[in-house]
């Protein structure tokens, strides 16, 4: 290994320790709360360090949501890939989008809480955002390609662009994350597992694309009772 391949491995380690670092400074003081010298204090570094690689907490911000909706997107397309049919597809991504939630509150918190446009409008024409634009495009392509194939199967019928479908899909699931963690449900109705909630959209989903001469199967209809649902993510 030559000299600028190591120091170029040697940056992109320091790179990832600030952002392991920072995903530890958002967890314990907020998002709103956490500012670039809590970052380089849990770094351990100088704050001029920080800078030389993040120009502001907003740009570190970004550069973490990327970095863990890229592992995001890895693990639902792997556990599509185990799945046969497109409704098993379809139904499998909000259970991993939930799963990973529980695992990194950082990631759940910065999509439920914050400003995304906002976010996004403050990186302006940078490189980070572009990174952002292409994550995004392939977690699209991922619901898109399941769609399209159930199409092609002959299982789903569309009444209007696959496009419109897939986005009122997202902004269903992601409304539905954003009404429970701002604890905006109503309080005549039962508070249920975040999980099951997501579940039963996306059956919904399912049997609203499915064609008339598609049988109908008990497993896409509300709640797996055979298989034990992880509780809700924390508040």
């Amino acid at each position: 290994m030559g000299v600028r391949e190591r120091k170029e491995r040697e940056r992109e380690q320091r790179r990832f320790d600030i952002l392991e670092s920072a995903r530890v400074a958002f967890g314990k003081h907020g998002l709103e709360h956490t500012s670039m010298d809590r970052i380089a204090q849990e770094a351990e570094l100088a704050k001029g360090t920080l800078y030389l690689y993040f120009k502001n907490r907003d740009e570190l911000l970004m550069a973490l949501l990327v970095h863990d909706f890229s592992l995001l997107i890895d693990e639902i397309e792997a556990t599509v890939a185990k799945r046969t049919t497109p409704q098993e597809k379809l139904i499998s991504i909000p259970g991993c989008f939930h799963d990973f939630s529980c695992r990194n509150q950082v990631f759940y918190k910065t999509i439920t809480h914050l400003n995304m446009q906002s976010l996004v409008a403050a990186q302006e024409a940078s490189e980070l955002l572009e990174h952002f634009r292409l994550v995004n495009a392939r977690m699209i392509g991922v619901i898109t390609s399941i769609v399209q194939e159930g199409i092609e199967q002959g299982v789903f019928y569309l009444s209007q662009p696959i496009e419109m479908v897939v986005m009122e899909m997202m902004l269903a699931l992601k409304g539905a994350m954003v009404i429970v963690s701002n604890g905006m449900v109503p309080p005549a109705l039962p508070l249920q597992d975040l999980r099951l909630i997501l579940h039963n959209m996306s059956c919904m989903f399912i049997r609203s694309l499915e064609s008339p001469n598609t049988p109908a199967c008990s497993m896409y209809l509300f709640g797996d009772h055979n298989h034990p649902l992880p509780s809700m993510v924390k508040q």
